[in-house]
């Protein structure tokens, strides 16, 4: 994750397909959460988070809210007996996740905007989805064979 938050910080802004970042820290933060138990996923979403708030200077709390949020909601879908080995369920949320960052960035900056492209918008949001859907998919396998995941392990004492 620590190889994701630099990229994320560092390379990818310069990247930007179709004016667009991918989202490396969110889709590796959704499938390490589907793979470690809760209590670790929390630890990572919170350090990540907060080095990804750092680098990123404005929207303070975006990065560790959507990443601790992230952790949150697989723990409860664990403890809920959904079935967690399975691409589509990274995908929904990866997708979730997208649609919340975009959307608390679109209210921090509706103060300050006459205007709203509405089009430009949803368009850009539909290239960043395709981009981080396509990334999942792309990491899926490989981070279940490093980390050795066939599904979330059980909590301990429950």
């Amino acid at each position: 994750m620590s190889l994701a938050v630099i990229l994320q910080v560092s390379f990818l802004p310069a990247v930007r397909v179709f004016g667009v970042v991918p989202n490396i820290a969110l889709v590796l933060m959704v499938l390490i959460s589907m793979i470690v138990v809760t209590s670790e996923a929390l630890i990572v979403a919170a350090l990540s988070g907060l080095v990804l708030d750092l680098a990123s200077g404005s929207n303070f709390g975006l990065w560790t809210g959507v990443m601790v949020l992230v952790a949150l909601a697989v723990g409860m879908m664990q403890r809920a007996g959904l079935e967690l080995d399975r691409i589509v369920v990274a995908l929904v949320l990866v997708a979730a996740g997208t649609a919340v960052i975009a959307l608390v960035i679109w209210t921090a900056i509706f103060p300050n905007v006459a205007h709203w492209p509405a089009a430009g918008l949803t368009g850009r949001l539909a290239i960043e989805l395709v981009i981080n859907l396509v990334l999942t998919m792309l990491l899926w396998s490989p981070v279940r064979l490093l980390l050795g995941g066939s599904g979330p392990q059980a909590e301990p004492g429950g």
